[in-house]
């Protein structure tokens, strides 16, 4: 008899540790093997909308004939723009309305009355995944989870006539992590473009994103 009691007192225990195994094997599942629907990478490339401080590095190579590597840097934070690349520092403050280009070499700086936006064109940048994800004109595929530069992506691909673009996107954040397009151009034939993001969210401190001194600096106005 006491031996029966014992018996039915463990199987609630029995019952909770099952469960517990089922839980972490299903969350072990969701995160490294079932794949990820169209609607799901929509969602984890959403994240990167609502992101308005980050320290955000892009490199750039291309087999177009002639073209080099090139490394953008840039700071957002606060509606307040630093981009840096190895010609020239551009500045940008939203809430004000303007933009500064300095040329160190001339110690010119240049500000803008009318200018296309560094800021949209950089949050653009961030969400181009998104872009093609809510395109009908584009098939979508998963491709695999992986480790891309020791971060944790969901790797897909998107299809639209000729061109092909993969993503890796962080898994975390949905920042795009790699990203690799493939058309064909007339006259050049196929051209592959990959960019680099290596990136810092919630990095960037106020005297990262301030207005350069420019003092002993030509201001012209364009």
């Amino acid at each position: 008899m006491e031996n029966k009691k014992k018996f039915i007192l463990a199987i609630p225990t029995i019952i909770i540790i099952i469960v517990t195994i089922v839980g972490i094997s299903l969350i072990f599942y969701n995160r490294h093997f079932k794949k990820l629907s169209r609607d799901d990478a929509k969602i984890l490339a959403e994240k990167v909308t609502n992101i308005n401080n980050i320290s955000c590095e892009i490199v750039t190579e291309s087999t177009v004939p002639g073209a080099s590597q090139y490394t953008v840097d840039y700071k957002l934070k606060d509606n307040k723009l630093i981009t840096k690349n190895n010609d020239y520092l551009t500045y940008e403050n939203d809430d004000e309305n303007s933009k500064i280009q300095i040329d160190d070499t001339e110690k010119v700086a240049f500000t803008f009355k009318e200018y296309e936006s560094d800021i949209q064109i950089f949050k653009e940048s961030l969400c181009y995944a998104l872009q093609l994800l809510k395109s009908d004109e584009c098939e979508y595929k998963f491709l695999k989870y992986e480790t891309m530069n020791g971060i944790k992506c969901a790797s897909i691909e998107l299809t639209e006539g000729n061109a092909k673009f993969n993503f890796w996107l962080d898994k975390k954040t949905g920042m795009i992590v790699k990203f690799e397009g493939n058309d064909y151009i007339e006259g050049i034939g196929e051209v592959t473009v990959t960019r680099y993001y290596r990136y810092q969210i919630d990095s960037v401190k106020d005297e990262d994103v301030a207005k350069p001194d420019l003092t002993d600096y030509t201001i012209e106005e364009l």
